[in-house]
């Protein structure tokens, strides 16, 4: 069982720095699983104390999610009321907590039916992604089996990535962006890997505890069609109710024009979701020293220090590249595993799983 003392520092950072609750707001607290509620439990009582005017609650479930998909018709899929639309925009805040309780419910589902879904539901995603946010992943039974941990190593893992110093780890993110800033291309070099991409005048934002817990990256987005080269993405991931142990593109233009997996079929349909998810929205560098290995849960993995990640699929408005997809699919790539160097500009500036040039020493 979590420490209720972590519980109620977690939800205290949750409601008070990362959404930031003032009196009067409206605040919609989402389960995504039962589990979920020691966390939602302490989540409402920081809302309440912090002025809320009301704090609506609500729980799904993956065994219902799947019976919906399984029996519901083209109609009962697309369907998304105006109602909702107007409830989702009448939140000033959000925050998500997932406890599922079996990572491979949705496995025997057509894909084409969670497609339809996806892109039923995204004016809602929409709206409430344009207010202040926060998702987590409470550590349970399922989620630690999947980590390939005991449940008290991976509730002592999920917390101790979460509660840190939130503004401290800021000030050095400010710092990475000031000097990524100046780069105007970066080429990754490693195993199976050699990879050019421009990042010239793109927006970089920096990610402290606002959105995601855990935290700690600085991401951007490549410019579109600048993408040209083949990487290895060599941290195991779980997407859309399928394993990967490991993802191969080749991509040319900024297009995804090969691909390779351990797991071929599920990789060649998710590209093939739609016409943007063969394109990259997001570009990326995880900085939390936290995390140091796969956990096969993606909020983590794209934080892990000494790594970068690559979204297929829709970019952030906040950093926008043109990239518009019902698809955004991290793909993770460890530098140690890869012996990988990186090269800004020309300039080799990480190389034997240490950054090189004198500017991005802190980081070490």
């Amino acid at each position: 069982m979590v420490d209720k003392k972590k519980l109620q520092k977690l939800a205290d950072i949750m409601i008070n720095y990362s959404v930031s609750v003032k009196k009067g707001e409206k605040v919609l607290l989402r389960g995504y699983g039962f589990e979920s509620y020691p966390l939602i439990k302490e989540l409402y009582l920081a809302c309440i104390k912090a002025g809320a005017i009301a704090v609506d609650v609500r729980f799904s479930n993956e065994e219902l999610s799947k019976l919906f998909l399984q029996n519901a018709d083209d109609k009962q899929l697309k369907h998304v009321s105006p109602l909702d639309k107007k409830i989702a925009d009448s939140y000033d805040a959000m925050i998500q907590i997932v406890a599922d309780e079996n990572p491979y419910e949705m496995s025997g589902i057509d894909m084409k039916k969670i497609n339809i879904v996806q892109k039923a539901r995204k004016p809602l995603s929409d709206i409430l992604h344009k207010k202040k946010w926060c998702l987590f992943y409470y550590p349970n039974t399922s989620s630690a089996i999947f980590a390939k941990k005991s449940l008290e190593e991976w509730e002592d893992f999920v917390f101790d990535c979460c509660l840190l110093d939130w503004r401290k780890e800021e000030k050095k993110q400010l710092k990475f962006v000031d000097l990524m800033k100046k780069v105007k291309r970066v080429r990754i070099v490693g195993h199976e890997t050699d990879l050019q991409l421009s990042i010239d005048k793109q927006k970089w934002r920096t990610c402290c505890g606002k959105f995601n817990m855990p935290d700690g990256e600085i991401y951007t987005s490549p410019i579109l069609k600048s993408v040209n080269g083949v990487i290895r993405y060599n941290v195991p991931t779980h997407y859309q109710s399928h394993d990967f142990d490991w993802v191969k593109l080749w991509i040319e233009n900024g297009k995804v024009v090969k691909e390779d997996s351990n797991n071929p079929e599920p990789l060649q349909e998710i590209l093939n979701s739609d016409k943007g998810a063969r394109y990259f929205g997001e570009f990326a560098f995880g900085l939390n020293k936290k995390i140091r290995g796969g956990t096969r849960q993606i909020l983590f993995d794209e934080k892990m220090g000494g790594s970068l990640h690559m979204a297929l699929g829709k970019c952030y408005e906040e950093c926008p590249n043109g990239n518009d997809s019902s698809v955004h699919w991290d793909l993770i790539f460890k530098f140690d595993d890869a012996v990988a160097e990186l090269f800004f500009d020309g300039k080799k500036v990480y190389s034997k799983n240490k950054w090189v040039d004198k500017r991005f020493l802190f980081l070490n």
